[in-house]
């Protein structure tokens, strides 16, 4: 489990008694502020991949990387899951899925590479309709909302690293890949602020 320290900042100026006390939790501000800088940049990939060139090696290492690290920092945020304990291998699987693509090199794993990259914009839909029911049920929410909006958040983030894999595709195949992974983007950097915000107050709770 994330260990919080809490420091307090006192502030005082010479030859007066005014002292300003901030307390901050720096675990969760760290892992705020690192996904504020991951989610909007995974999420501007996915709206504008479709008016740009071919991501190249690094490109594509950035982008998944982000969004892999981005999910894994949801997660350390998150409460829980909306996931049974038996689809959790599956959830790794996915995380390792994009880096092995991007990062993988060696030949002997050419047929498999190939037959992953064939299969990407597959696993991108399924995950992202994964991701887009888990929001729509926290919008529709009552109580309760955060375990399903981060879980949402969780997976859009995973469907968006192997939308960073998928192969270039002409034809409404790929204008379709591309305008669920446009939606999925901004779905994701709406949902993901709006989770910060619900639990801003954490970072001055004693």
């Amino acid at each position: 489990m994330l260990l919080r320290h809490q420091q307090v900042w006192s502030l005082t100026q010479p030859g007066h008694n005014h002292v300003l006390e901030v307390p901050v939790t720096i675990g969760p501000l760290v892992l705020r502020i690192a996904l504020l800088i991951a989610v909007p940049l995974v999420a501007a990939f996915a709206m504008m991949r479709g008016f740009l060139p071919e991501p190249g090696r690094r490109v594509a290492a950035l982008v998944a990387g982000s969004a892999i690290a981005a999910a894994v920092l949801q997660m350390m945020l998150a409460e829980g899951l909306d996931l049974p304990r038996q689809a959790v291998p599956l959830l790794l699987a996915a995380f390792a899925g994009p880096m092995f693509l991007v990062l993988s090199r060696d030949p002997r794993f050419d047929r498999t590479r190939a037959r992953l990259r064939t299969l990407a914009p597959w696993v991108f839909s399924l995950i992202a309709v994964l991701a887009c029911v888990e929001l729509v049920r926290a919008a529709g929410a009552t109580g309760d909302r955060s375990v399903l909006l981060c879980s949402g958040v969780v997976f859009a983030l995973v469907a968006l690293a192997w939308f960073t894999v998928c192969p270039p595709a002409a034809g409404p195949a790929g204008l379709i890949v591309h305008i669920e992974a446009a939606v999925l983007g901004n779905a994701t950097l709406l949902a993901s602020a709006y989770g910060l915000v619900l639990t801003l107050p954490l970072l001055t709770a004693a």
